[in-house]
């Protein structure tokens, strides 16, 4: 710009010259030839000499204009975001992080879908050891306890601390889930759990009404009965994910680990083949054992497709499905609290999807500009857009007072139903001491371990074992998954 407006600039004063020798004297005036020709050499010349003095400070300008350019490159910091959302949360991902980028003008990130949760957490693992890691990942629940071995973590609460930045902005299940003794190890973002979806014309077809938030084990099969004498082929639809399993006996008031689910000391032992654990994995298995649920494995998209085609009447899927399930359904569906078990008070829900951790890249400039981008996530604008494009929390304490959210959920109760399950879950228990199942299970091989639940599906389904000596089996393969695992962090 500077170039084009002094050639503009050198222009125009030579034209205006031009024109001001031509309106001089008034009248033209006849002169010789000899005369006319010497003064058109010395205008020539003149204009030659400018030329020649312009042409200096053009390059002068344009190498100025250069290097102020190069130098605001410099001064731009870049970051890599490695993400597993794809589909149109993804799109929701990109929209955040392009508005980050326009917010200002010193960092710019690039968001890149590594594909799934697992492929996402395979991925970081992949890139220590080739020196390629991202300075922010967004990574899953059940990796916290390897996320805090790997030594390579920038600490949330130390930039907190820092910061002056109250972790308490947070909902206590989800502050505390991502914490270590010391704060916040990772940044909330996405979090979701498990809740039920319902057919609303089926269930009045059956005369039901919407079920209890404290409904039972038994209280849902009374509810599969009545539902599939009205017709129904099924009751609900969910696949053999190990999340389900989870969840469930975390309402029923149920361990997965020892030593306070690895939350005290390191897991050492598995306790889901004991009490709660065999009451929750003889329901499950048992609603498709007799014909209230498909046996369609592990899967998500096949589970959808019975609930959408209204081959059942429930469905178990995630609080972040929920956008896309209810613009999907070409009926009415509502939401309900999951189940616990006979023996049990409902004791609340464990927080899933993910967090954002921050990668130490040993440049204190970067370790900044990546903290600022993820509070930028955590924010309540960023929130707001987050929760209602998707079904994912805002995991923000503030955001239940939200005028935007309150009207929101005013016309979308579906999404209220699932804040409600979430904040109706207490993570400190009336007697001071902590609800350690709602906190979640953390131990290291947990991902291999909710591998090994999955398929103990199939041995009770396929190959006829009791759920009890299913996951007695499990418990041993977990075990000694454990025990390998602390073997690299004995002392």
């Amino acid at each position: 710009m500077k170039y084009k407006f002094l050639r503009s600039l050198i222009l125009l004063v030579v034209g205006a010259l031009f024109l001001a020798a031509c309106a001089q004297g008034g009248a033209p005036q006849q002169a010789a030839p000899q005369e006319e020709a010497a003064a058109e050499e010395e205008a020539a010349a003149e204009t030659e000499a400018m030329a020649e003095e312009a042409a200096p400070e053009e390059e002068a300008a344009a190498e100025t204009e250069a290097m102020a350019e190069e130098e605001a490159a410099a001064e731009v910091i870049p970051l890599e975001f490695w993400h597993a959302m794809g589909g149109d949360l993804g799109e929701v991902v990109n929209e955040l992080v392009q508005r980050f980028n326009d917010s200002q003008d010193e960092i710019v990130v690039t968001a890149t879908y590594q594909g799934s949760y697992d492929d996402t957490y395979n991925a970081l693992l992949a890139s220590f050891e080739a020196g390629t890691e991202p300075n922010i990942t967004q990574n899953f629940d059940l990796a916290a306890q390897t996320m805090f071995d790997t030594g390579r973590l920038v600490p949330a609460w130390q930039l907190m601390e820092a910061d002056g930045y109250d972790p308490d902005v947070f909902i206590p299940a989800v502050r505390d889930y991502y914490s270590d003794e010391n704060g916040m190890v990772a940044m909330a973002f996405n979090s979701s759990t498990f809740i039920v979806y319902y057919n609303v014309e089926m269930f009045e077809a059956a005369g039901l009404e919407e079920p209890d938030r404290e409904w039972t084990f038994s209280e849902f099969l009374e509810y599969c009965d009545a539902l599939q004498a009205s017709g129904v082929p099924f009751c609900v639809a969910f696949g053999t994910v190990g999340w389900y399993f989870e969840q469930i006996l975390a309402n029923s008031g149920g361990l997965y680990f020892n030593n306070d689910n690895g939350r005290t000391d390191r897991a050492t032992e598995v306790l889901f083949n004991q009490g709660q654990g065999v009451e929750t994995f003889e329901f499950l298995t048992g609603l498709m054992q007799n014909g209230q649920a498909p046996n369609l494995g592990n899967t998500w998209t096949e589970t959808d497709s019975v609930f959408f085609t209204e081959q059942s009447a429930m469905l178990f899927d995630s609080t972040a499905g929920a956008r896309g399930i209810q613009d999907t359904a070409e009926f009415e569906v509502k939401t309900a609290f999951i189940p616990h078990s006979d023996s049990s008070e409902r004791n609340g829900i464990i927080i899933g999807g993910a967090a954002l951790w921050l990668i130490d890249s040993g440049d204190e400039a970067e370790n900044a500009a990546a903290w600022e981008f993820m509070k930028f996530m955590a924010g309540l604008d960023q929130q707001r857009t987050w929760h209602t494009g998707t079904g994912y929390y805002p995991v923000r304490l503030d955001a239940q007072d939200d005028p935007e959210l309150q009207a929101f959920w005013e016309e979308n109760p579906n999404f209220r139903t699932a804040m409600e399950q979430l904040f109706t879950t207490e993570t400190t228990l009336p007697d001071g001491s902590t609800n350690y199942p709602v906190l979640g299970g953390r131990a290291g091989p947990f991902p291999a371990i909710r591998q090994i639940l999955i398929e103990t599906y199939s041995r009770v389904l396929d190959d006829g074992l009791t759920p009890q000596d299913a996951l007695n089996e499990a418990a041993e393969r977990a075990n000694e998954e454990l025990e390998n695992y602390n073997a690299f962090f004995a002392e």
